[in-house]
Order: structure tokens, then sequence, then C-alpha cells
């Protein structure tokens, strides 16, 4: 949500704070945390790129381009870290140049990234809110390094850390389901539709329809038939779809069959850019209508086994 940390930091609306409120928040001693990070006027932009990195990949934040000169004070073994007193404005053009740097610099761009600008004729003080990345790991292009936030500071991750952020990246699911309507007696009418059930878009969904067990199919130039020893007669259609796959909308693909008034089976393999090969089956039974989807791979079935249970 956007003003979230600025509301938390500030007990204030993100969209009534003023240069005020930062004056006074800088009034008593401030320290970093693990959502909070100062930054002076005259950071340079690479260091920008490195703390929203660490924020992206970690849990998220805060970082104020600005802030008063860090004072440093050790307590034992410990380094204790805070700001206190004069802001030191920024002379970083614009947040809409702030943006198009952010945006240019870090890879995968982030998304949802807020930024706050206070100006007066000393120059900017910006608050730049970062949000939790759902596709990590970020990388900052100026260093070629992946950070992460540790210990309230944005520290180089170790590759273990960057390879299970890879493998946390949301990625589509995609399912298919299938819809029969009876056409006539021995004839059906069957649609396919490839679904992404997720929020993140699937890229060059492609998908396979195999049917076993039917007479022949009508009308319909995309399959292709063949025989096996084992597997008896196949009719085969590739589909390859440049349409992006949103939540909202599926992938259809229809056709018409004549089928034996016995069982019959339709496996649909699916995958695109971003996703694995995934399979589901489906058996149809004329006789009494009904459509019985199953994973192969929950089910433990095999092709030619479940051929075989069709007549039986």
């Amino acid at each position: 949500m956007k003003g979230e940390y600025i509301s938390k930091f500030f007990n204030k609306d993100s969209e009534t704070i003023d240069e005020r409120d930062i004056l006074s928040f800088f009034s008593t001693r401030q320290e970093e945390t693990a959502n909070l990070e100062f930054k002076s006027g005259d950071v340079e932009i690479n260091d920008v790129f490195k703390e929203i990195t660490a924020f992206l990949n970690t849990e998220g934040g805060l970082l104020i381009i600005g802030a008063p000169v860090e004072t440093k004070e050790q307590i034992g073994k410990r380094t204790i870290r805070y700001c206190l007193g004069d802001v030191t404005y920024s002379k970083f053009q614009s947040k809409d140049w702030l943006y198009q740097k952010i945006f240019s610099n870090i890879t995968p761009s982030p998304i949802n990234i807020y930024i706050k600008e206070l100006s007066n004729t000393k120059g900017n003080i910006f608050l730049i809110e970062i949000p939790q990345s759902s596709a990590p790991p970020h990388q900052s292009n100026s260093d070629g390094r992946y950070y992460m936030r540790i210990d309230s500071e944005a520290k180089p991750a170790p590759h273990g850390l960057v390879q299970a952020l890879f493998e946390k990246r949301k990625k589509p699911q995609l399912s298919a389901v299938l819809e029969r309507n009876l056409i006539n007696i021995g004839i059906d009418h069957l649609e396919i539709r490839i679904q992404n059930t997720s929020n993140t878009p699937a890229d060059k969904v492609s998908f396979i329809v195999e049917i076993y067990n039917i007479v022949r199919l009508i009308d319909n130039s995309n399959f292709i038939s063949s025989t096996e020893k084992d597997f008896g007669q196949k009719f085969s259609a590739s589909v390859n779809s440049s349409q992006v796959l949103v939540r909202v909308i599926s992938i259809g693909f229809d056709f018409k069959l004549q089928h034996r008034s016995q069982k019959y089976l339709v496996t649909v393999c699916f995958w695109s850019k971003e996703t694995d090969f995934d399979s589901t089956y489906f058996i149809i039974n004329p006789k009494d209508g009904t459509v019985t989807s199953k994973h192969w791979l929950d089910d433990d079935a095999h092709l030619l086994d479940t051929i075989k249970s069709l007549n039986e």
C-alpha cells in the first residue's frame, strides 16, 4: 500500500507530510533499522541503487535521502549509527529523474516504488518507499551485485541466499479445463481452456492435445492421426499462443469428434516461458455424461494402463 512505511515512521499520512515533519523527526536521535535507511544529501546515486535492491530482496522499507550526516558510536563490539540534527538537502533533480534512474539501473525493474519529494530553494528531500518484491532477486546494475538487508545494512547477498531468492520468484500457475457439449448421439463438442490461476502473467503459452479411443475428428485440420502398436489410434494437435495469459482470460481450443459410445481419453500437456511442463488428463464417459479430470503426477497413472481401462 502506498505510503505504508512513511505512515509507520512518521505517524502521518504520506500525502500530508511536509518538511517540518522531517525536521521534527531528526530533532531527536534516529537509528536505522531493518526497514529504515538514512542517506545524506550528497549520497552517490549508485549507493541509492544498492539500498533499494537490498530492501526489494528483503522485507521492504523506507529510504530517506537528505538526512543529517550519520554519526557512529561504538558501544562494546557494537557500532551504533544514528542521525540527529540538521538535514542535508539533495541535489538530485527531481523524483521523476530518480524514478527513471531506479527503473533503468535495477534488474528486474522494480514496481510499486513510491517517492515523496519535498523541495525548497536549498534542494530536495526524498522519501523513497520500497515494498518487498514479489520477483526477487533484484540486481544493482552499477556493480552487478545482489544485496540484502542484514543487521540494518545493505550487504552483498551470499550465493545461497541469491539462489533461494530465485526459487522464491512467483510464477504463473497454469491449469487445463475441459467442457463437453452433446451435439448428436455419438458426436461431442469439446472445449479445452488453458487458464492462469495466479496474478503473474504467463508468456508464450503452448499445449498439446491428444485423444484416444474415438472414431474420428470432425472438421478440424489441426489434428494429426497416427497409430501405435500398444496405444492404438491417436489424434494429436499442437497449439502455440502469442497471447500473454493473465488471470481474467483463458486460451480456448475447441473441436468436434465422433466416439464409439465408450469412454475415451483426452490428455492436455501445457507449459509457458515461465513454467515447467505439466499435464492433465480427462476421461469422458458418453454413457453417463461424466468428465473425470486427473493429474498424471498426483494420480501416478500410466498412459497405457489408462487406455486399456477405457473399455473395461
